[in-house]
């Protein structure tokens, strides 16, 4: 996690940022050799694991995996934002808060720390990972953006690039993922308004759904606005009969 860990036994820290280090690297391969993604790129300038200059990079969040497959796939000189619960997770603590990529978010509230430390690692030359969903849907929509990464672009001047996953991960499936071009958020004078970012959100979100739609090989889908999505209708669990 950037910023870092309270220190413990520095033997025991050492192996244990190595051990997060080889399961990244193991992730990195499991991604590729179990679902042999094929990526369809819109530009030569992003052809590459490591890009010649930081991105934003923004996608959609159909599965837990996504973020496994984007950071596969431009898998040098990243860092990527994660859900500051998903973080304090006894399950993925041990790992996270040893990633050194990790930017921590809390999306429950007006969290800014998070833009301050992907402002930091964009002049060091790293690209951030985002999903601006915020958590994953399942039911084939978009969920609305958070404004986040349309504020960090706009105050920076890094380029997004846009990434659709067809989010179907399974054996003997190739998961095709199709990448944007390079694209700037236009300045405006004095501190951009929130109707100005909310504007700039939703057309990275129906470019995100576009390029999806490409990467599932269908046309013509329309997503609605933001506003008119139905919100995700989610199935509670069979109530079973307890045994007699």
């Amino acid at each position: 996690m950037i910023n870092g860990v309270k220190k413990r036994n520095p033997l025991v820290e050492w192996f244990m940022r190595l051990f997060v280090k080889l399961v990244i690297y193991a992730g990195r391969a499991y991604m590729y050799v179990c679902y042999r993604p094929k990526i369809v790129y819109s530009s030569d300038d992003v052809k590459s694991p490591r890009l010649k200059s930081p991105a934003i990079i923004i996608a959609n969040h159909t599965s837990m995996l996504d973020p496994i497959m984007v950071l596969a796939i431009f898998f040098y000189n990243h860092s990527i934002v994660v859900a500051k619960d998903q973080v304090e997770d006894p399950h993925f603590s041990w790992a996270l808060t040893r990633a050194d990529c990790v930017i921590p978010c809390d999306r429950f509230s007006m969290d800014t720390e998070w833009a301050l430390i992907a402002k930091r690692e964009l002049e060091k030359g790293n690209s951030v990972i985002i999903f601006p969903e915020g958590k994953c849907r399942y039911d084939g929509l978009l969920n609305e953006f958070k404004t986040g990464f349309a504020f960090l672009a706009r105050s920076t001047g890094v380029p997004v690039l846009s990434v659709g996953i067809d989010g179907i991960y399974k054996f003997g499936h190739r998961t095709k993922v199709v990448v944007g071009d390079l694209e700037k958020i236009e300045r405006v004078k004095g501190v951009p308004s929130s109707k100005h970012l909310a504007e700039r959100s939703e057309y990275f979100r129906q470019k995100v759904w576009t390029l999806k739609q490409q990467a599932l090989g269908r046309d013509g889908v329309v997503l609605p606005p933001a506003g008119e999505t139905p919100p995700e209708i989610v199935q509670e669990p069979a109530n079973v009969p307890e045994a007699k």
